[in-house]
């Protein structure tokens, strides 16, 4: 179910790219939808929820998310266009421009906000799910798994660095940092 959850993710990518724009991060959306639908093992969706000792699940559930991006991506490289190269490029390049702490801390943003959402899911408010994910792409913030999607993207289209990797080491860090935010201040009332 973590690979299936990064498909899905990098699904949700893919409409990203080609579409762009707020609709493009409207229809990424369902990504998340089909995650929290289906109960697949998102990195992100689970990060603020899991006891801390559990964290070692975490880490084969970010690998293979990893993964089901990276079966995303093989299917994303069939369908190229200029839309498609130039907004992967403008990730890229925007992951590749930004500070080690701008990326901690942005990062940090998109864990909470997803966290958020599927709480939200798990109250069953549904609204959450459907204007987290545009939320955080249209502020710029890097989520881990749609940036690995991304980065294996950039593999099959010729505009990957190696930088990415620290990049995306960063980003599952903040993602992490975010996802606990919630519990953190919410204390008892958070409820899990």
């Amino acid at each position: 179910m973590s690979i299936f959850a990064g498909l899905l993710i990098g699904t949700g990518g893919l409409v990203y790219l080609r579409v762009g724009g707020v609709a493009g991060a409207v229809l990424f959306a369902f990504g998340l939808l089909c995650v929290v639908m289906c109960g697949a093992q998102l990195f992100t969706g689970k990060a603020g929820f899991l006891p801390y000792r559990e964290f070692p699940k975490l880490i084969a559930m970010i690998a293979l998310n990893a993964v089901g991006c990276a079966i995303a991506a093989l299917i994303a490289s069939y369908c190229s266009s200029e839309a498609v190269v130039a907004n992967l490029n403008t990730i890229i390049d925007a992951r590749l421009a930004a500070s080690w702490h701008k990326l901690l801390i942005t990062s940090a943003g998109t864990g909470m906000i997803m966290t958020l959402a599927v709480y939200g899911a798990r109250q069953k408010h549904y609204l959450p799910l459907l204007f987290g994910v545009p939320v955080f792409i249209l502020c710029g913030l890097p989520h881990c798994v749609a940036d690995a999607f991304y980065y294996v993207a950039a593999m099959f289209y010729g505009t990957f660095d190696w930088a990415l990797f620290p990049a995306w080491a960063l980003a599952i860090a903040g993602n992490y940092i975010g996802c606990n935010l919630p519990r953190w201040f919410m204390g008892e009332n958070f409820g899990y």
